[in-house]
């Protein structure tokens, strides 16, 4: 109970007000919501593109009790929030029940560290009606290691972290930060262990604990893993709290991010393509400690990033490659469709397969081998077919199916990037194969 009070006191969130259930991961904290959720056929599960797929995950929550998905970007929430679209889902009239709906998005997303306003947590809130109320979940399991989350600025209704990401220890334990006056609305259908108080074998009776996080937490909780979160959290302290962590990794981002856009092959093309929001003129409210990229061949063409993750583990690196569970934001950024996903079943399973690249159909004359999704589809709808002169003529290409994941935290060190910039530089320049 010591280390609920202090994970609120971390980030400043009031006890009245929150409430700590702990889980297995940040995943099992997204899946209590999903399972949780007082979905209805009138309910609406609205997230941020970017989200990670435990997020996306939620859908099927939804969909099974009749209710609705959809999948918006960042400039949808943005009209949505201050009224210029994103169209409120109106609940089927006749109906005397409230509905409640839930929109998810990352504090940061996992894939290239973009983030994203927390300020929509009380915007979106604000778009609920007497029988309509909008809840919101904040995934900030990327988030938190490196930035500061204040609850009582950011009063979002459920939020997860994974203790792991925070301190890198312990695994397999996260936390649901759970808004008080949102319990009452969940509705838990599986009971056991310490979650009930009372219950008999033959008749269908049992009466559940009276205190959430007991309600909550099925079975026996990892209570020697929750006991060694407080040497985390002192740990944390003892580097100057977290918003000296943030300064410190802001400032190895810039400079790793700076040195990198700037490596050329011999022949003048640049040597990685990096996606992010690091140009952004305030990058450091708007980008965290990733640097996400794909390595660049002399001719523009991408080189294989498990050749890289096995070459950079053999030098000490420890990267993360592929869609990073991330396929909104990987294939946004990469410029894969998503039924060229979708054709990908029973080929491709998962980011441990050898399987890297796709051929699909481009533009010619494009010799860029990498397109966002958004630009890819405002080419082809400027195609004219019928043999029109101003039809786009189309080409077969590979194009990679993830990307090289640089994460710095608390621990990392400016020796730590030059080191990862100098190995970049004199490994792959003017390298083909």
């Amino acid at each position: 109970e010591d280390v609920r009070l202090q994970l609120l006191r971390y980030f400043n969130a009031d006890p009245a007000e929150y409430l700590v259930v702990f889980t297995r991961s940040a995943t099992g904290a997204l899946k209590m919501v999903g399972e949780t959720f007082p979905w209805s056929k009138d309910s609406q599960f609205r997230y941020l593109r970017e989200n990670h797929n435990s997020v996306l995950g939620i859908r099927e929550y939804a969909l099974q009790h009749g209710g609705a998905f959809q999948a918006v970007d960042e400039r949808y929430v943005e009209e949505w929030v201050h009224g210029t679209g994103g169209h409120d889902h109106v609940p089927s009239s006749g109906s005397e029940d409230v509905t409640y709906s839930l929109f998810a998005f990352p504090a940061e997303d996992n894939f290239a560290g973009v983030k994203y306003p927390l300020s929509w947590v009380r915007d979106i809130q604000k778009r609920s009606t007497d029988k309509h109320k909008w809840m919101v979940l904040v995934d900030a399991a990327a988030y938190v290691p490196t930035q500061p989350l204040d609850l009582s600025a950011t009063p979002a209704d459920f939020v997860d972290v994974a203790f792991y990401k925070m301190f890198g220890y312990p695994t397999g334990l996260g936390a649901l930060i759970v808004k008080v006056d949102a319990v009452p609305l969940l509705r838990k259908v599986f009971w056991g262990g310490g979650t009930v108080a009372l219950a008999t074998s033959r008749e269908n009776f049992h009466v559940l604990k009276c205190k959430p996080s007991d309600k909550l937490e099925d079975g026996t909780v990892a209570f020697l893993d929750i006991i060694a979160l407080k040497h985390g959290f002192a740990m944390i302290q003892k580097l100057g709290g977290i918003n000296k962590i943030q300064q410190h990794v802001g400032a190895l981002t810039e400079w790793t991010y700076e040195r990198l856009s700037n490596l050329r092959h011999t022949n003048g093309q640049p040597m990685l393509a990096i996606f992010g929001k690091h140009n952004h003129p305030n990058r450091r409210q708007v980008q965290g400690a990733i640097i996400n990229f794909e390595i660049l061949k002399p001719d523009g063409n991408v080189f294989s990033y498990k050749t890289f993750e096995r070459e950079a583990a053999v030098e000490g690196f420890h990267v993360r490659t592929g869609s990073e569970c991330n396929p909104g934001a990987c294939y946004t950024y990469l410029g894969v469709e998503e039924t060229e996903v979708e054709d990908l079943a029973g080929k491709k399973e998962g980011c441990d397969d050898d399987v890297e690249f796709i051929e699909v159909e481009r533009p010619a004359g494009d010799n860029k081998v990498i397109h966002s999704s958004e630009l890819l589809r405002s080419i082809m709808n400027s195609a004219v077919n019928l043999g029109h002169p101003a039809e786009v003529a189309m080409k077969w290409v590979q194009v990679p199916l993830g990307s090289v994941r640089v994460s710095l935290g608390h621990m990392s060190t400016f020796e730590d990037c030059w080191c990862l910039v100098d190995f970049i530089s004199h490994k792959y320049r003017d390298r083909m194969e």
